[in-house]
């Protein structure tokens, strides 16, 4: 990920002990959205210029990542190493989007991500996850359950990178909670691609969810995600997702006709 290239920065104690105790998404948002920015605590590596900032929320503080690049370039776009991409964007705003369309499905796997604005740039703030580290980043071995569930935990990714056809998941970009093996993603500022298809990591393999996140999966409506989107992506980038999204369930389809429901649907 661009902006926490610096995984080796740590809360204060007290606001890793505020930061860690668990709250629902509807009060890390208020507190992101209404709370007191106190200072921009370092800029991080990145060719965005994010910023990592403390926030008070009632008199416990929290910190976020402030990211405000909102570019957007039609027709061919040479990227660093060549790689050439038609209507380039690169927006703050898909940040916003990633995370509503992550709970809208049930994984649970993006952070907090809320619109503000922060020295006079309007840009997100997204919830820094404390006490995780970059996938190439380790320090210690996981146990053989945990190395098993990150892996079925990484199918998920794959299946959500194919949904918002994310083009820049790297290591940097995946979050790993050493002690729990649990999987952040962070980092979707170059996704909602126009593409209708999907990316080869999802297509190729195998996945591993929960009936639930397939049932909202395939139940998502255009109409609904038009509203809950408004103002994030476009109406092609929407129409986009919707066909990768038919294509996901008819590839998740294939497998369980080929490996049987209790195969697939698993939510650990």
């Amino acid at each position: 990920m661009r902006y926490l290239a610096v995984a080796v920065v740590l809360l204060s104690p007290a606001a890793a002990m505020a930061q860690a105790t668990a709250q629902s998404d509807a009060e890390v948002e208020s507190c992101l959205t209404d709370g007191e920015i106190l200072k921009g605590r370092e800029r991080l590596v990145g060719v965005t210029k994010p910023v990592k900032i403390d926030i008070d929320c009632d008199g416990g503080e929290r910190s976020a990542v402030f990211k405000f690049v909102d570019e957007h370039r039609r027709g061919s776009t040479r990227l660093a190493g060549g790689k050439v991409e038609f209507n380039f964007s690169d927006s703050y705003l898909y940040e916003r989007a990633a995370y509503l369309l992550d709970r809208e499905i049930g994984l649970d796997m993006v952070p907090v991500a809320v619109l503000r604005s922060y020295k006079g740039d309007s840009g997100v703030l997204v919830d820094w996850i404390p006490d995780t580290v970059h996938e190439n980043a380790v320090s210690s071995p996981l146990s053989g359950p945990q190395t098993a569930s990150l892996y079925r935990q990484k199918t998920r990714m794959h299946l959500f990178d194919s949904l918002i056809f994310n083009t820049d998941r790297r290591a940097e970009n995946i979050l790993i909670d050493e002690s729990t093996a649990r999987l952040y993603l962070i980092d979707h500022s170059r996704a909602f691609r126009e593409t209708k298809e999907l990316r080869d990591e999802f297509a190729g393999g195998r996945v591993w969810l929960s009936r639930e996140t397939y049932d909202k999966l395939a139940g998502l409506d255009e109409a609904h995600l038009a509203e809950l989107l408004d103002g994030l992506i476009s109406k092609n980038q929407l129409k986009a997702l919707l066909e990768r999204r038919d294509l996901i369930v008819a590839k998740i389809d294939r497998d369980v006709g080929e490996h049987g429901e209790e195969s697939v649907f698993r939510g650990d």
